[in-house]
């Protein structure tokens, strides 16, 4: 699978995301940490990949209406709760493909994930 992370993922998640063998694609490696929400949601779609963010935005749907993109997982992870985060984030890509999560958004928290399409 592949993501987009955006810049205000915690490094760990990421750390844990290449280490579980996924391909990950940082803003700041494309030098746009400071792009705008329209513009990270287009370089995702540009990139074929899903978009990983704890940006609360991109989970307004009248905003970003998941069937128009490759796939949203907004993370509503808190520090204290992140390891239980993590957990429940690779439990739910382990039973998935990027072709599932394509025109959906999920939203991860230490318990569980809520699919939306």
């Amino acid at each position: 699978m592949r993501f987009l992370v955006d810049h205000c993922v915690w490094g760990k998640t990421i750390k844990l995301l290449k280490k579980q063998g996924y391909e990950v694609i940082t803003l700041k490696e494309l030098n746009k940490q400071d792009a705008p929400d329209q513009e990270v949601i287009k370089i995702a779609k540009s990139k074929s990949a899903i978009l990983i963010t704890n940006d609360l935005d991109f989970g307004n749907i009248f905003l970003y209406p998941p069937s128009q993109f490759g796939g949203v997982i907004v993370l509503r992870i808190s520090p204290e709760k992140e390891d239980a985060g993590h957990r429940t984030l690779l439990d739910y890509l382990d039973r998935v493909t990027q072709e599932k999560i394509s025109k959906t958004l999920v939203i991860v928290d230490h318990q569980k994930c809520r699919i939306h399409r």
